[in-house]
């Protein structure tokens, strides 16, 4: 079986850490993969958390001083990753660990991105403040153009490595997927419906810089597209 490479961006996520790798290795049990933890530096010891995980799991972890930002972590684990099939997910738990199996096993069959949707028939969002599914959608309206995808927002997906191959990334705050939707080498596409929840514990690292770069990102990839 392929090896896959499941990459958790983390800042300050030292209790959901915790939580998510069990769960992570109670759903890949049959499955032949690695964790990696690209960490920005947190200073409450989410990395030292993650290593004495390691002890019992098939973890890597990676602390990065010099550069921060979902986005960015997630392209220097595809970099680190040894799998051919590579997966984003984030350590805050609203996207569930048990869906997993069922986006390797359509990756298996022959698709190659698998997105978790928040936008497709199925799928529940709990408690998720209004200004922020206003967000959301405003987000994915102004990336129309670029994509059919109903939640190229999502930071939660499943991808064969040769999607990415080519990519020059210029990942900014923390939305990568749209990136790799505009600029990658796939065919088969395929969004499947979850429960997205609030996280758990830890605060959100939403807020203006963040609606800036998402902004400075649009510009980019529409300027690639017209190329």
């Amino acid at each position: 079986m392929e090896l896959i490479s499941i990459i958790i961006p983390t800042y300050n996520e030292a209790e959901n850490i915790k939580k998510i790798i069990p769960l992570i290795a109670s759903t890949l049990i049959n499955y032949d993969y690695e964790i990696i933890v690209v960490d920005d530096n947190s200073p409450d010891r989410t990395a030292e958390i993650a290593r004495e995980l390691a002890k019992k799991y098939p973890i890597r972890v990676f602390i990065r001083k010099n550069e921060k930002g979902l986005a960015s972590a997630i392209v220097f684990g595809f970099k680190m990753a040894k799998g051919d099939i590579l997966c984003a997910i984030d350590a805050d738990l609203q996207h569930p660990p048990s869906l997993l199996k069922n986006m390797i096993d359509k990756i298996l069959k022959g698709y190659d991105i698998v997105i978790a949707s928040r936008y497709v028939s199925g799928s529940i969002i709990k408690n998720w403040p209004m200004h922020r599914q206003f967000i959301s959608k405003l987000a994915i309206f102004l990336a129309k153009p670029l994509t059919d995808v109903k939640d190229p927002m999502s930071g939660f997906f499943v991808l064969k490595r040769k999607v990415i191959e080519q990519i020059n990334f210029k990942p900014r705050g923390y939305k990568i997927l749209l990136e790799i939707l505009t600029k990658g080498r796939y065919e088969r596409i395929l969004e499947v419906p979850y429960t997205f929840q609030t996280r758990s514990s830890g605060s959100s690292k939403m807020d203006w810089r963040e609606i800036v770069n998402y902004i400075l990102l649009l510009l980019h990839l529409y300027a690639f597209k017209l190329k």
